[in-house]
């Protein structure tokens, strides 16, 4: 007999699957496949279109090498061919960067935007790896981006050096981290790099109604299609992870920032590039794709979809069962007393705080009825 796990672990804790997230749709014609990139790469599709849109580029070998690590002059090369850079300060030149060299201009667009600067020195490094730190100040200033949720990493803390333009790409969807870590020392790969370009690219794109149903953007991180549509179980827990917006072990009026006794809140158990979805008809729809039709999984979503929360204290019993075969085989079990349902204030903060205020305007315009 096993005790039961704590609520808060089952509604918070990742899902252990690696890959990211991607549409289930007919396979794109790649003409000219780079030699070392496998149609079975989740990035497969995202660094063909990069190439072809003269953003990326290869090896005469045919080959594009998705491991090796992204210089600064490179890094600079890139963000200068995907988006026009604002010239807001003076140029200054960098020592070790000569007019002679052919990233030069590259260099000169990212130092006038603001992005890079001389050191003590004078040098700019322009064959040093750029870190994911950096890399995050680099994209966050070219594209403008704003911190719409104030969630860091486990390891970014608040006075990071870096924490602001982290918080950025995260809050935009344009990074997932890494089950909770963000890994801001380590060497950003080609691959990798292209695909926070890609993000960034097509994060304004309007939805196509002819489009299978998306997740919102940086949601359900680390959740493959394939791990969904094949696996109940992980399908129960990523709708539990959905459902932790309605229900709390906690009292109903709970705030997901309140400190409790011994100092924890629920809120920190939601770091930067948790997997969790809000309860949203985008996130919905997108969760029907891979539910079994005529399942116990699909009649609690399409209930959900109608805007049905009158039993969602029994939907989380029931997903708990899915989710896990051996969920009653416990010492002390939970049950109905012990699960609430949040009253609308502590709803709304749960989504602010989470999903921040774009968070908060969808789940009002989707939810309340007008007048």
């Amino acid at each position: 007999m096993k005790k039961c796990r704590m609520f808060i672990a089952i509604m918070a804790a990742a899902v252990a699957i690696s890959a990211i997230v991607l549409p289930m749709q007919a396979e794109a014609v790649v003409k000219g496949p780079f030699k070392d990139i496998s149609k079975n790469s989740p990035y497969y599709e995202i660094i063909h279109e990069m190439r072809d849109r003269h953003i990326i580029s290869g090896y005469e070998n045919g080959e594009f090498r998705p491991n090796e690590v992204i210089t600064r002059k490179h890094a600079a090369a890139l963000v200068n061919r995907a988006t026009k850079l604002p010239a807001t300060k003076h140029f200054v030149p960098f020592k070790d960067v000569s007019t002679k060299n052919a990233f030069f201009n590259d260099v000169k667009k990212l130092q006038q935007a603001g992005i890079f600067e001389p050191d003590s020195k004078g040098n700019f490094y322009p064959n040093k790896p750029i870190n994911r730190a950096e890399m995050a100040k680099v994209l966050t200033i070219a594209y403008d981006l704003k911190v719409k949720v104030e969630l860091d990493f486990m390891d970014v803390p608040k006075d990071h050096p870096a924490n602001k333009y982290i918080r950025a790409l995260y809050s935009n969807g344009i990074t997932t981290g890494d089950f909770g870590f963000y890994n801001p020392d380590k060497p950003i790969t080609r691959a990798h790099y292209a695909v926070f370009l890609h993000r960034l690219l097509h994060m304004d794109d309007p939805i196509d109604p002819a489009a299978p149903a998306q997740r919102i953007l940086g949601q359900f991180a680390g959740i493959s299609a394939q791990e969904l549509e094949r696996n109940s179980g992980t399908m129960a827990n990523t709708m539990l992870r959905m459902l932790a917006q309605k229900v709390t072990s906690h009292p109903s009026d709970y705030l997901i920032t309140d400190v409790l006794e011994n100092g924890w809140a629920e809120v920190n158990s939601y770091s930067a590039g948790h997997a969790s979805g809000q309860m949203a008809k985008e996130n919905i729809l997108y969760l029907k794709r891979f539910a079994p039709k005529g399942s116990e999984l699909e009649g609690i979503l399409n209930k959900w979809l109608d805007g049905d929360f009158s039993q969602v204290k029994d939907d989380y019993f029931e997903l708990r069962r899915i989710g896990d075969p051996e969920y009653g085989n416990c010492d002390i079990c939970e049950d109905h007393s012990s699960i609430h349902i949040r009253t609308q204030r502590a709803e709304e903060h749960f989504v602010n705080t989470i999903y921040g205020e774009e968070g908060l305007q969808r789940h009002r315009l989707q939810w309340y009825k007008a007048g």
